[in-house]
Formats: structure tokens, sequence, C-alpha cells
């Protein structure tokens, strides 16, 4: 059966000029994550609103998710193994950033983050994650953490921002290169159950320039 592709954006969601939405635009029978307020990233709204989105299809999915969308992406896949086959995760936000009710503003006082509320364990799924080196929302080190922690594949993109619009992520080649290539070895496991999926994934390593 053929994997579902959805997409999840992050704060303030993807404009016309973002690479989410160009990407769906080169896979048809893409979707987008439908019932999130894009202005309100409230972890368990967003993650309960993504399991909703997945059980409306009988397909297993794989989650292309940017920023916020990918620590609610990360606990979905903790949360349905049976239904998340892939995840690639794009230039995730930092959870110390965000609190229960949104964001956490720089110069607030001291508040509860969603931080222990992630997975603090390897998923079950294969994926990538794609870090900046200057990316506002996330240093790298973190990434990497996230990377080991969640065992996915890390990929360097080198100085990209927080890989959106405005760093100029717009028409994106290799994000359809990853996508593709996950989804051909998701669905030629799910037809020849001898098939071992590996526990890495090796992707290309000439990083995007924008």
């Amino acid at each position: 059966m053929k994997t579902k592709i959805i997409t999840v954006p992050g704060f303030h969601g993807s404009d016309v000029k973002h690479w989410q939405t160009w990407l769906e635009r080169q896979l048809p029978g893409s979707e987008r994550v439908t019932g999130i307020d894009w202005e309100s990233p409230q972890i368990f709204s967003w993650a309960n609103a993504i399991e909703k989105h997945i059980d409306a299809t009988p397909n297993r999915v794989i989650l292309v998710a940017h920023s916020f969308g990918c620590l609610a992406s990360a606990l979905v896949a903790s949360r349905l193994p049976e239904k998340v086959a892939g995840l690639i995760l794009v230039a995730p936000a930092s959870p110390q950033r965000f609190s229960m009710t949104g964001p956490i503003a720089v110069d607030s006082r001291p508040q509860n983050d969603i931080s222990g509320f992630l997975p603090n364990r390897r998923l079950d799924t294969l994926g990538l994650l794609v870090a900046s080196q200057n990316d506002p929302w996330m240093q790298f080190s973190q990434a990497e953490q996230f990377s080991r922690q969640w065992g996915l594949t890390l990929y360097d993109a080198g100085n990209a921002g927080h890989i959106n619009s405005e760093a100029g992520y717009g028409e994106w080649p290799l994000i359809v290169e990853w996508v593709t290539s996950l989804q051909v070895l998701l669905e030629s496991a799910m037809v020849n159950l001898s098939i071992q999926l590996p526990k890495k994934l090796m992707f290309s390593s000439s990083p995007y320039s924008a």
C-alpha cells in the first residue's frame, strides 16, 4: 500500500513561497495537515490534529514537518508507530522556546517548557532530521542531540537559517529526493517482508544552497 505524504508546517504556517507548499505541488496526493491554528503553537492540540488527520487515511504515512511542526510530529510518531512509517523533520524549533500555551518570549519570566512532553527514546520509524548551523530557533548541537535520541539520520544544511521561505527555501529539489527515496524504501519493505530496513538512512551529502 502506498504511503501517504502529510506536511506539517510550523508556527505561523507555511506561505505560498515556502518549500512545503512547493513540495505539495510536486507530489500529487500529498496533503497538508488540517485542523491546526498556526498562530497558536500548543503541542498536544497540534499532535491531536495530526493524529486525527492520520486516522482518516487507511495508509501508513510519512510526516514532512518544519519548525514547531517537527515537535508535534515526533510526539505523534511516538504515539502511533504503527501508522507513522517515516519522518522528515526540517529545522525543528527548540522545545525550550514554547510553553503549554504558546511561545515563550525571550525576556519573559521563567516558564515551564514542553521539553518534558517530547519522546526521550528512539522512535520506531525511519527518518531524517535536517538542521542548520545558524538556525535562530534551535542550536545545531541540540538538533544533533535529538537526531541521536530519536534515531534519525542527521543532515547538516550548513548556514541555512530557519530553512524557510525567508531563508530562500522555496523550490527545493533535495526535499523531493529525500521524500521519494524514503517512500520507495518503505513501500519496498511493505511488499517484501524479507527486506530489513536499515537503522539509519543514507542521504545525499551535498547541502542545498539557497
